[in-house]
């Protein structure tokens, strides 16, 4: 009884969260959703949530989820990798179940708009992740979503599933 999991990996207002949500309103099982910004929001108020202070955080994100699918629950990864070492830690906890791993991307400069427009980000969050965020990673599948809607985006992941 082992969960699947979909891995959203992208630079900081790509459309992660976003495209994660769709999917779990358009599959037919249920998917629980895991996102480093809710273990980065677990961080105690006032103490740099970096990883001087936290510094195995991803790690225990791909832990966390590894667990999930061992006990038969769906996930979905919402992460910024930013190097091969945390797409090795997640693929290497995740290696004896069905994981797909799909790149969120879209064009820089889209990105800043998006952080300007959500107000949540400190700005260059993205600029300073597009770079690395893929480097070293290899994906099952490459999705835009500056080219195409997040429900466009949601079928083609969904499409590939079956």
């Amino acid at each position: 009884m082992k969960g699947n999991v979909i891995v959203l990996n992208g630079a900081s207002s790509s459309g992660k969260t976003t495209l994660a949500r769709q999917l779990q309103s358009k599959l037919s099982e249920v998917y629980l959703l895991c996102s480093l910004d809710a273990f980065w929001d677990m961080t105690p108020y006032g103490v740099s949530a970096g990883s001087k202070n936290f510094p195995n955080m991803k790690l225990a994100l791909a832990k966390s989820v590894k667990a999930l699918a061992e006990t038969g629950h769906n996930v979905i990864v919402d992460i910024v990798f930013c190097g091969q070492k945390t797409y090795l830690e997640l693929t290497n906890e995740l290696e004896l179940f069905n994981l797909k791993v799909i790149k969120v991307e879209c064009p820089l400069v889209e990105l800043e708009k998006r952080e300007l427009a959500r107000g949540d980000r400190k700005l260059g969050l993205a600029k300073s992740q597009y770079e690395s965020v893929h480097n070293e990673v290899l994906y099952d599948m490459i999705i835009n979503t500056h080219i195409n809607s997040t429900e466009q985006c949601a079928q083609k992941i969904i499409d590939s599933m079956s």
